[in-house]
Order: structure tokens, then C-alpha cells, then sequence
């Protein structure tokens, strides 16, 4: 496996990355170095069939991560800032941003690669020295999560793997590079063209009441009803917005709150999984395990550890 301290290093000189690469089902981590494609030292894929102990926070000195979710759900920790990054979602770890995975559920895919920044008088994807320094300039004026309508980056990551699977040659390259440059566009495009959804402000209303109040026992029917339109279409269009279905939404945002609740306060776990809206503790612990990796009391232990004891009042 990758250390982070090697990566950071290598990164920052430009040399290969002190990376274990790995071509299987559940995990990729290919060298497009050897393709040709020198920017780009790992295109990675992971498919998480059981939740994994998460790596501790680093940095890619002299790298910029790019990742997209492509199903569950992740959370970034950036900078001392948490981020839940739904399906569809985009993620930018820029060089100087210390980051980690802090949770990444069983069934999670993920897509996701480390590009050098550009070195003057250096060549670049093939780009024109100025070209290639704005695009790096856009991209790391970039928040570090991306909520859009992100389909020209699921295709230009397919078409990266494509190209890879192929035999070296000539037209591979261009391939490689051309994929390369068009995944680096659409994150820029997509940060600036939010997804457009029709019916959206509709249910940005039902979406804020699940955040607010997720612990609320509320019917699909009820639920299509407050946005004005049928069960299929309301299903329909909440997706698209939010990457996933209104139940597991609700399930998301109710274990949120969880976190947030077994942080701060001393409750008991079995009152606070009833108040949420779960049958019994053993159920809200379940999916609590499934979505962070650890039982809910291992969660309030690191959490008190972290602040050093205590409740806040």
C-alpha cells in the first residue's frame, strides 16, 4: 500500500510515486506513467465491499486529487472541515490541503487519480505553457467538494480505463492524454454549471425538513405530496438532486445527526437511536457501522478523546 509520507515526497520531486499498484475488482491503482501519460501517476478505482480502517490525514505536495462518487458515500475531512460527498459528487484534495477518507461505507465506488502540477518550461498534457498554468490555476481556485451534474467526468474517467486496457501504441497515448485533458475541462465546466434539474425548487424544501428534522416519520406518498408531484416523479427527480432515494436520504441524514449527537451530549444510545426514528438500538447500530466504520459508542470514545473528555454544555 501507498504510504503518505512517500507519496508526498515523491510527488513533490516528480519522480514516480512510492505506490503499490494493484489491478482488481475492487481496487485499482495503475501507473499511466508507463502509459505515456507522465502527469498522471495513479488512476485509481476502488470498490469498497466492506467498510475499511481509514488512512490518517497527509497531503499530496506538488499533486492535486481529483475523485468522483459513484455509489454510497463518502466523508472527506479537508482542512478541519467535514464534507459528505453523495454520489455524483466531486472531490478536489488540492498540494497543500492535509485530508483524509474519514468514512467510507460497504458498497461505496469511487474513481479517482493524483496529476502533477504543471513545471514551466516543462511540458503538460501536451498544452501550450500558458494553457496548461491556467487550467491548474482554475482548478485549484475550486472548492474541495463539487456538487454538479458531473457525467462528462464519469465518461472521460471510462475513457481513461479504456485507453489504458489497449496496447501500447501511438494512438493509446493520445488517447490517454486527450481523456486526460477532458476530465480536467469537465471538473472546471461542472464547477461552474450546477446542475439544472427541473422541479428542483419543489423539493428543495422537502430536502431542507429531512435535514432539519430527519427523525420525522413521513410516507413517500406524504413526501410527494409536500413537493407537489407524483410518487414516481417525485422519486425521480429527488435523485437526481440528491444522488439518492428519499428513504435512504432520510437514513443518511438521520445518521448525521447521530454523529453530531453522540459527540455532544451524553444521551443514551438506545433513547437516542429511538428519538431518531430507528426501532430499536440495534438496527440504528447496524447502519451506523455500515456507514462509518465503527459502532456508535467507538464513535463517541473517539470523539471524547478528541476533545479530551467532556460534553460540550
Amino acid at each position: 500500500m501507498r504510504t503518505e509520507k512517500d507519496s508526498e515526497r515523491m510527488c513533490a520531486k516528480g519522480r514516480k510515486l512510492a505506490v503499490t499498484y494493484i489491478d482488481t475488482p475492487e481496487r485499482r491503482a495503475l501507473d499511466l506513467a508507463e502509459a505515456g501519460l507522465h502527469e498522471v501517476p495513479v488512476l485509481g478505482f476502488s470498490r469498497y465491499r466492506h467498510a475499511v480502517t481509514p488512512v490518517g490525514t497527509h497531503r499530496h505536495a506538488g499533486c492535486l486529487e481529483i475523485g468522483l462518487c459513484q455509489r454510497g458515500a463518502l466523508t472527506l475531512l479537508n482542512n478541519g472541515q467535514e464534507h459528505r460527498i453523495m454520489p455524483g459528487d466531486l472531490y478536489l484534495n488540492k498540494p497543500s490541503d492535509i485530508h483524509c477518507i474519514s468514512a467510507s461505507p460497504k458498497g461505496t465506488i469511487v474513481y479517482w487519480l493524483l496529476i502533477r502540477e504543471p513545471q514551466r518550461g516543462q511540458p503538460f498534457l501536451r498544452l501550450k505553457s500558458r494553457e496548461a498554468q491556467d487550467i491548474w490555476s482554475r482548478l485549484n481556485r475550486l472548492p474541495c467538494h463539487v456538487i454538479a451534474k458531473t457525467d462528462a467526468v464519469k465518461q472521460a474517467f471510462a475513457h481513461l480505463f479504456k485507453y489504458h486496457e489497449q496496447p501500447a501504441s501511438p494512438y493509446r497515448t493520445v488517447g490517454l492524454n486527450t481523456a486526460c485533458v477532458s476530465l480536467l475541462m469537465g471538473v472546471i465546466d461542472a464547477s461552474s454549471h450546477k446542475a439544472t434539474i427541473t422541479h428542483s425548487r419543489l423539493i428543495d424544501h422537502v430536502v431542507e425538513s429531512l435535514r432539519e428534522k430527519p427523525e420525522r416519520k413521513v410516507s413517500l406518498d406524504d413526501l410527494a405530496r409536500e413537493a407537489g408531484m407524483s410518487p414516481s416523479l417525485f422519486i425521480s427527480r429527488f435523485k437526481q438532486l440528491t444522488g439518492l432515494p428519499p428513504y435512504h436520504f432520510q437514513l443518511a441524514c438521520r445518521l448525521e445527526k447521530a454523529k453530531r449527537l453522540l459527540a455532544e451530549t451524553d444521551m443514551p444510545i438506545t433513547q437516542l437511536a429511538l428519538d431518531l426514528g430507528f426501532c430499536a438500538s440495534q438496527h440504528f447500530s447496524g447502519h451506523f457501522k455500515r456507514a462509518f466504520g465503527l459502532t456508535p459508542s467507538a464513535w463517541r470514545k473517539r470523539a471524547a478523546a478528541r476533545r479530551g473528555g467532556g460534553f460540550r454544555s
